[in-house]
């Protein structure tokens, strides 16, 4: 049984979606998971004037802790999920975190930044927004099948 860490940054909650999905196909493959929202970056009055975003955030703040350095030493898989529009936040992570060696799958476009950061990138790079495949793709993340 492998222990995944399903890092995610979400606005609106579409990202959350697919992040949970693919925490989903994880349990398939009988994986303990933990599910940590990053952080935003953007100030208070940015996101107060975004409706939607604020309301969002409220609720996720309540659901869902930052990653902490224990998770990454706990985890063997990393499944990484961020917007196409909202890669900073994750870019920020995937600098500061210890992730050297361990098995990842990418849920957006920054499969650079991971692989960079030292994550072995489970085949194909998911951009899709379709909570299926984020499900098939954490199933085959857990299960290990490397590219």
């Amino acid at each position: 049984m492998s222990n995944v860490l399903v890092v995610f940054y979400s606005r609106r909650g579409k990202t959350e979606k697919l992040a949970l999905a693919a925490g989903v196909g994880a349990i398939q493959a009988r994986a303990n998971i933990r599910l940590r929202r990053l952080p935003d970056l953007a100030s208070a009055e940015t996101i107060l004037r975004d409706a939607e975003w604020n309301e969002n955030l409220e609720r996720m703040t309540k659901d869902y802790i930052a990653p902490r350095e224990i998770d990454a030493e706990w985890a063997q898989v990393v499944i990484l999920a961020a917007p196409h529009d909202c890669t900073a936040e994750m870019e920020r992570y995937l600098e500061s975190a210890r992730l050297e060696g361990k098995t990842g799958a990418v849920l957006g476009v920054f499969g650079g930044a991971a692989e960079k950061a030292g994550l072995k990138i489970v085949a194909g790079k998911h951009t899709t927004g379709d909570p299926a495949i984020a499900c098939a793709y954490g199933r085959q993340a857990a299960g290990g099948m490397l590219s």
